[in-house]
């Protein structure tokens, strides 16, 4: 789950920032100082977040705009745990900063969309 969590991002991250028709690309780098990132065309991307905490394959704590707009920072922080057969996978996610309004439900949505739809069809899938 950690592989697909981290490391193919790009096969099941449906969220973008790039605008749509440019050939766009999706990375994370699982490391200390790592970063998330979006590029698309020469030298135009986004920085989602850097990660500042890693202990593979149980836990990654990243810290960023996570796509949101304004003066805005994230924490987000996946945990894993395994559970015989199965992964449980636990999210934390803060902000702090220019909130918009709704912003707790529409990361709510977001997060049960990219996790629980994206990811899950992705891992069982692949």
């Amino acid at each position: 789950m950690f592989q697909a969590l981290t490391h193919d991002v790009q096969s099941w991250w449906e969220y973008r920032l790039a605008p749509q028709g440019t050939d766009r690309k999706l990375s994370l780098s699982p490391e200390l100082g790592g970063q998330f990132i979006e590029t698309w065309g020469s030298g135009q991307g986004a920085l989602w977040g850097t990660v500042y905490y890693v202990n593979a394959p149980e836990e990654i704590r990243l810290q960023g705009h996570l796509g949101m707009k304004g003066a805005v920072n994230s924490s987000y922080i996946y945990q894993l745990e395994e559970r015989g057969s199965q992964t449980v996978l636990k999210l934390s996610h803060t902000a702090s900063g220019y909130i918009e309004d709704g912003w707790r439900e529409s990361h709510e949505h977001g997060w049960r969309e990219l996790l629980g739809k994206f990811l899950k069809d992705y891992v069982e899938n692949n």
